[in-house]
């Protein structure tokens, strides 16, 4: 089964290149463009890993990865935080509100494929023991 991984991010550009990044994967994208949007389909679609931009509209990334660790199903999701603000006490905050990984903008697009099969992999190994 295809892995579901849920894109956050509010720019078309990044958007777009997170797409061709993934798609070459063959992992299920689900899209979202600001807060309370990444928040109710989080919850509707259970994805396997999630990319989350921080700077969003209506929500910020920090306060969704804050509600979606609230609940239990979100225990184990990997979540990436990503921001293009790279501002001293920034990762601090990205990884306080629940984020596994920190990442600033540009995006390496060679690591990022990756990191998410480690993470997921990672997830799946914890799942199975719990």
């Amino acid at each position: 089964m295809k892995e579901k991984i849920m894109v956050v991010e509010d720019n078309p550009q990044n958007m777009r290149l997170f797409e061709m990044v993934l798609r070459v994967e063959d992992y299920t994208l689900l899209k979202a463009t600001d807060g309370e949007e990444a928040l109710d389909m989080a919850i509707r679609e259970q994805p396997d890993l999630i990319l989350m931009d921080i700077s969003l509209p209506k929500m910020s990334g920090l306060d969704v990865t804050r509600k979606l660790r609230e609940d239990p199903a979100f225990s184990d999701t990997p979540i990436i935080g990503i921001t293009a603000y790279a501002m001293k006490g920034d990762r601090e905050k990205v990884l306080g509100s629940g984020c596994d990984i920190y990442m600033s903008k540009p995006v390496n697009t060679l690591a990022l494929p990756e990191m998410i099969a480690e993470l997921l992999l990672r997830s799946k190994k914890k799942s199975r023991q719990s």
